[in-house]
């Protein structure tokens, strides 16, 4: 039978190695015995004893070793394990916190779950108020019935409460016929206070009439006043207007004195003028003279003048004639020999022309030639380019068909992959709709609005009759 665990296989190590030490020893005491008479058998044995308790001490060490190592392997496989299941179960937090925040119907579902949880505590607010209301009512109604029963349980206590009363409303009567003296003591003092104050006003309205009449008496004597002035003023406006009416006629007086004077004096001036415009005429009429004899020697000097120019204009019509037939027989000359040189050089020009005719017929009839064979070698490599295009045009045909069909179908295998992940995706959010149904809406059902939990909600909506401790204990 194999040992199954490390301490079983642990003893049966030790108790294999204390045979082996047993018979070791035998040995050992057999090869002792051999060789007792040897003078260093003391020193051996020693030698040996503490040989054998180093080894003995280091079986211990690696023993307890092999325990420690085994229980950190275990420890350090229990760690793994639990990290493993902590990612596990953090994934699969984030996973939910995932399909939460991206599936609108799990974010409306979070929404109105919320609201819910809102309006249960606003509720469970609202009874908590009430309750401490309906307390503090009864608190109130304890502690009155505790007063009334302290203040009317006592015969002493009532009667000494109506003589207070008494007293009170004895205090209460005397204030009142106070209150009514000094009302009646206010009254007269308040008719005191009119009567003053009416002889006060007549006074003031008998002075301000005598202030009115005075002002009157005061307009009137100003208004003579300045009647008297307005008098005076026109008197004394009249004399003036009188005073300038004489000065006035003094002035045009002396005005018609002055106007004969001036007369006088333009009589006098026109006679000047006069004067003056003769002597005047006479000196134009010597300016005259004199400008029409320079006049007349300016005419003289010009017609000299024009005399020898034309004398000077017949000698060199004479030699331009000269120069004219010079000039005709030297063009004649020059004329005969550019026509001769021309005629020679028509008949070079001639002669290449033909030359070049001939050499140029040579050369088109071969470049013509070499045209035709170009063009039939054009002609040729283009057949074969359009048979080449040919076979590319079809593999290229062949080609987008391949593709086509391999892009068909990776749609296709896309279309299915997608229907897959959203079928699956609506598997984990129906999951995840359960779990949020299952844990939330029992607490809250009643505070939740209409529609949020459905038909098929109903059997994970249903609170079970024991809670998780009850459920722990059972399983237990």
């Amino acid at each position: 039978m194999e040992p199954k665990t490390e301490l079983q296989k642990n003893a049966t190590i030790a108790a294999r190695r204390q045979e082996l030490d047993v018979y070791q020893r035998a040995l050992d005491i057999q090869w002792l015995n051999s060789r007792m008479e040897d003078g260093r058998m003391g020193r051996c044995l020693a030698l040996i004893q503490r040989e054998a308790e180093m080894e003995k001490d280091f079986q211990e060490r690696t023993d307890h070793a092999a325990i420690v190592n085994a229980r950190a392997n275990r420890e350090t496989a229990l760690g793994i394990e639990i990290a493993k299941v902590r990612r596990e179960e953090v994934c699969q937090l984030l996973r939910r916190h995932y399909l939460r925040e991206r599936d609108p119907s799990l974010r409306e579902l979070a929404r109105k779950l919320q609201a819910g949880y809102v309006c249960r505590d606003l509720q469970q607010q609202i009874l908590h108020n009430e309750y401490k209301r309906w307390e503090e009512r009864a608190e109130e109604k304890r502690a009155n019935d505790i007063l009334l029963n302290a203040l009317y349980g006592d015969k002493d206590a009532k009667i000494r409460e109506e003589r207070e009363k008494m007293e009170r409303n004895s205090q209460y009567c005397k204030e009142l016929q106070q209150q009514l003296v000094n009302r009646q003591l206010q009254k007269q003092c308040e008719y005191e206070d009119t009567l003053i104050e009416k002889k006060m006003l007549e006074e003031i309205i008998k002075t301000m009439s005598d202030e009115d009449m005075r002002e009157l008496q005061q307009k009137r004597e100003q208004t003579e006043k300045m009647r008297n002035e307005m008098k005076t003023f026109q008197q004394a406006r009249d004399s003036w207007r009188e005073k300038q009416k004489e000065l006035v006629i003094i002035e045009e007086r002396k005005i018609e004195e002055q106007n004969k004077m001036v007369a006088d004096r333009s009589l006098a001036i026109i006679a000047e003028r006069e004067r003056r415009i003769k002597v005047k005429e006479e000196f134009n009429k010597r300016i005259a003279a004199q400008i029409l004899a320079d006049e007349a020697a300016r005419q003289e000097r010009t017609n000299i003048i024009k005399l020898l120019q034309e004398q000077e204009y017949l000698e060199k019509n004479v030699q331009d004639d000269i120069a004219e037939r010079e000039k005709l027989e030297r063009v004649r000359r020059d004329t005969k020999e550019a026509l001769t040189a021309q005629m020679r050089e028509r008949r070079d020009a001639q002669r290449e022309r033909t030359e070049k005719e001939a050499a140029f017929r040579r050369e088109t009839e071969a470049k013509m030639a070499d045209d035709e064979a170009k063009a039939r070698e054009k002609l040729r490599q283009k057949r074969e380019q359009g048979k080449l295009y040919s076979q590319e045009l079809l593999r290229q045909i062949q080609e987008n068909a391949r593709r086509k069909a391999e892009e068909q179908k990776m749609e296709e295998q896309r279309a299915v992959y997608v229907w897959e992940c959203d079928k699956k995706w609506q598997e984990e959010v129906s999951k995840e709709r359960e779990k949020m149904i299952e844990e939330h809406v029992p607490p809250l059902l009643g505070y939740l609005q209409a529609g949020v939990v459905q038909r098929a909600d109903l059997a994970a909506a249903r609170r079970p009759k024991c809670n998780a401790q009850c459920r722990a204990l059972r399983d237990y």
